[in-house]
């Protein structure tokens, strides 16, 4: 299972409090193929201030291939007023926009010196970033993006398109909301790499400033693969935990994203376990750091994990079918420090795990059609063993209580093969599914 640290930030929608009236929302979008015409464009929807009061900015993480490919994407400009659609990328964009009915109304393949109308004017690749900054009315236009060539290397790049209303680039790092990355001790808390693989999305670099993302982790011994994704030029450097460099930790530029040379990756051996650190920079051109989106992918460590064994009995057939949900709580509170999803063997007998690695807990285990039930006081300064969870089946609208509204979804889906309904999993819902609920009619889970 892989860890993806965005649900610490949200995942489409990032919102910062602007000094204007609206607040700025940020959409993240992938461009979805085929997307090659204006028939077939990607709707983004609204750009500008919406019907919500909200402000409204898309990001689109784009990708031209095959040799030829083009991008097409729908979008509604809210008001009347200047917009600016700019593609970041490190090889040669062609930016085109179209009205409505399809018709040309401006293209733009390099940045323009002294223009501020023409050109991605926030990067400083090599002022081949295409860009246009126009005067548009209110109304649906369509965005074009492709290669200044038609074969080859240059061919095939990532690249990010950003769509906003207004003539200047918005800056924002989720990742520095309330506060900033900047040093080892303001570093983005990872944590212990729990699972296979990590996921840091939807990471952003200042455009044209000395902007070091810091990222803290802790992994067991063993080794370490750092890559970064995205349609910028980074730079990666991997610490130890008293802040020094590791031999053979620093890479600017790697091919392991054919379709951006530019990225960074940075494979370590036989590391102790232990707390380390990862910045992320902008290569250092003449005009100013490269800026911009892009992910971090960490693979190939041994994960940091707390492993829980026990039983889960539980009224079904095969339990092993069953996707049981985990959740770990502060002791005696309700604040939610993990949860995951596991399986047991026919019997109910399993070994799940957490990235806790200290502390008492309380672990709640429920079924989807069961009530929650908890185990509290539990110490996780060492691995956990014998955990018994009787989990009573019914609960079939998960408001943790067995009462009327179970039953009368029983009796409404009553000889169906609906799964969602079928207590016991025999394949229909049926008298004995009707029993169970019945059975244990009134029960309450723990809370």
């Amino acid at each position: 299972m892989m860890r993806k640290i965005t649900s610490l930030f949200g995942c489409l929608g990032l919102t910062l409090a602007l000094g204007v009236a609206q607040p700025l929302v940020i959409d993240f979008a992938n461009d979805t193929e085929v997307n090659n015409t204006t028939a077939t464009a990607q709707n983004l929807g609204v750009v500008g201030v919406d019907s919500t009061n909200t402000r409204r900015m898309k990001v689109v993480k784009g990708l031209i291939n095959p040799d030829g490919d083009v991008d097409v994407f729908r979008v509604e400009l809210a008001q009347t007023g200047t917009y600016s659609f700019r593609v970041d990328c490190t090889l040669d964009s062609v930016l085109t926009l179209y009205n409505s009915s399809g018709v040309l109304i401006a293209e733009n393949d390099d940045d323009e010196i002294g223009n501020n109308n023409r050109g991605n004017r926030d990067t400083s690749f090599t002022n081949a970033d295409s860009g246009i900054t126009i005067s548009l009315n209110a109304g649906v236009y369509f965005v074009q993006v492709r290669s200044i060539t038609t074969a080859g290397v240059l061919a095939r790049f990532r690249y990010a398109l950003r769509i906003f209303d207004g003539s200047t680039a918005r800056d924002f790092d989720p990742y520095e909301v309330d506060s900033t990355n900047e040093t080892f001790n303001t570093a983005t808390d990872v944590g212990n790499l729990a699972d296979d693989f990590t996921l840091i999305p939807n990471a952003f670099l200042r455009y044209r400033q000395t902007d070091l993302d810091h990222y803290r982790i802790e992994i067991g011994a063993g080794n370490l693969t750092v890559r970064t994704f995205g349609a910028t030029d980074t730079v990666i450097t991997v610490y130890d935990s008293a802040f020094n460099p590791l031999p053979n930790g620093n890479n600017d530029d790697d091919p392991h994203d054919p379709f951006n040379p530019y990225t960074s990756r940075v494979s370590l051996f036989n590391l102790p376990a232990g707390v380390y650190y990862i910045r992320v920079e902008g290569y250092n051109y003449a005009g100013g750091r490269a800026g911009g989106w892009y992910d971090v992918l960490l693979t190939d460590y041994t994960p940091v994990r707390r492993f829980i064994s026990g039983r889960v009995n539980f009224d079904r057939q095969n339990l092993s079918l069953v996707p049981f949900e985990m959740q770990i709580f502060q002791a005696g509170t309700q604040n939610l420090q993990y949860q995951r999803t596991f399986n047991t063997n026919s019997a109910g007998n399993f070994t799940t795990y957490t990235s806790i690695m200290g502390g008492t807990v309380d672990i709640a285990v429920r079924a989807p059609t069961s009530l929650r039930r908890i185990v509290r006081g539990v110490s996780l300064n060492s691995d956990v063993s014998g955990l018994v969870f009787n989990l009573v089946n019914g609960d079939l609208n998960r408001d943790n209580v067995i009462d009327d509204a179970d039953l009368l979804q029983v009796l409404f889906n009553f000889g169906s093969n609906n799964p969602n309904v079928d207590l016991n999993g025999d394949g229909v819902v049926d008298d004995a599914d009707l029993l169970i609920v019945l059975f244990n009619f009134g029960a309450v889970g723990d809370n």
